[in-house]
């Protein structure tokens, strides 16, 4: 077996996994949890192995090619896959969605190893997991999309699996109907809940920042999200975009990417005034979350991410480069920003 060999073989794995996770709900729950959540252990693995499959072992400077293909090797935990996708591959994982992964994998390791409750007729413990179930998937699903270069073999059973999700969320309706008085009273109070992008419920309540995004909360599943609304650059179709810059029209298929965001969501007039007036805070900045170069814009009072979807309330110059960051800039004339190394960078490259 060739390394595109054993990533097929891996990934086939996982995609079995995560159908029996989804399947298993009904007559038996907690190994629909322990099935779920190896899924997306493996499925992280996979991506890992798009670099080399000595990155899947625990210890890649002891990596045994015949050992790990007989399977006789530790693997990386999930903390350890989500570091090697972000230090080696150049992926960084949202917390956000890490700690969604992380969340099913510490309810796991509780079935595992510790005493849980029987599930099995328990319906708040089963409205809890698919709640995780669905917030996960969410995540996942975002991410296959955007590995789309080496997943795409596997497209029919990311789609065979979005449709059972859909199926999944059945279990929430209960919660659904008993938060009508409370959703009720938010639409009373003009925040009309929205779509969440995790479980499909009307029921997650904005706090808008302005009249293109918002931070919702959703009451079915606890799923957070910031959400933009904007008109797809290809179709001109209203669209909405949970969480980061990268998406796909729904109506169209065209790919929207953080340029076009940060492009629609720009006071162009504002910032032709205010440099001319020379504010430079309107100037396009970086941002100290994702290192983004030039993905913060403006938005009246507040400064938005259209990479990352963070917001700050200001931003401050680079003390060396003089560069506009989200952050703290304090010792940045020594250690620099995200996009330069400072004075003691530069004195070492001299």
């Amino acid at each position: 077996m060739n390394q595109q060999d054993i990533f097929d073989s891996l990934a086939r794995n996982a995609f079995d996994f995560l159908e029996r996770g989804i399947e298993e709900f009904d007559k038996a729950p907690k190994y629909s949890v322990i099935h779920f959540c190896a899924a997306v252990e493996m499925l992280l693995k996979a991506r890992l192995m798009r670099e080399h499959w000595s990155l899947i072992v625990s210890k890649p400077e002891q990596a045994n090619l015949a050992k790990f293909m007989a399977g006789d090797f530790a693997s990386v935990t999930m903390d350890e896959a989500r570091a090697r996708i972000r230090d080696i591959a150049g992926e960084d994982i949202a917390d956000d969605a890490f700690n969604s992964f992380r969340t099913l994998a510490n309810h796991r390791n509780k079935m595992i190893h510790f005493f849980h409750a029987d599930v099995d007729g328990d319906g708040q413990a089963k409205a809890q997991i698919v709640a995780e179930h669905c917030r996960s998937w969410f995540h996942l699903h975002r991410l296959l999309n955007r590995w789309d270069a080496y997943f795409h073999g596997f497209s029919a059973e990311i789609t065979r699996a979005d449709r059972s999700m859909k199926g999944h969320r059945k279990y929430l309706s209960t919660k659904f109907k008993a938060l009508k008085p409370e959703l009720d009273a938010a639409r009373s109070a003009g925040s009309k809940p929205k779509a969440c992008s995790a479980c499909g419920f009307k029921a997650a309540i904005p706090d808008a920042f302005d009249d293109q995004i918002a931070s919702l909360l959703c009451l079915v599943c606890d799923h957070t999200e910031t959400q933009v609304e904007i008109d797809c650059p290809h179709c001109n179709q209203p669209v909405v975009i949970a969480n980061e810059g990268y998406a796909v029209c729904e109506h169209c298929g065209g790919a929207i990417e953080p340029e076009h965001l940060a492009d629609t969501l720009t006071d162009h007039a504002a910032v032709h005034i205010g440099i001319a007036d020379g504010d430079d805070r309107w100037e396009p900045a970086n941002c100290g979350t994702c290192d983004g170069y030039h993905t913060v814009v403006r938005r009246g009072d507040i400064y938005f991410c259209v990479n990352c979807f963070d917001t700050s309330d200001h931003v401050e110059q680079c003390e060396w480069c003089n560069e506009p960051n989200t952050g703290d800039m304090e010792h940045s004339y020594s250690t620099g920003c995200s996009h330069c190394d400072g004075k003691v960078g530069w004195e070492k490259d001299d």
